[in-house]
């Protein structure tokens, strides 16, 4: 896996004057809690609408294999 944290690329253009780029990042779990891993310190995330599905896809696959389902 590629190391987590900014890439310094802002692949779907600037969204404001604070936008610091895209970031690199795991969903996984650990010790029954769902964890997102931004290898930084992250004040915001914006996404197009495609990857936030995916992103929330993902968080309900790791909720329900916590929970055996």
């Amino acid at each position: 896996m590629s190391k987590l944290g900014p890439t310094d690329k802002h692949p779907n253009g600037k969204l404001n004057k604070d936008d610091e780029g895209e970031i690199r990042f795991a969903v996984g779990s650990h010790d029954g809690n769902v964890i997102l891993d931004f290898g930084s310190p992250v004040a915001w995330v914006g996404m197009p609408p495609p990857l936030a599905r995916q992103l929330a896809a993902m968080l309900i696959r790791h909720a329900n294999a916590i929970e055996g389902h």
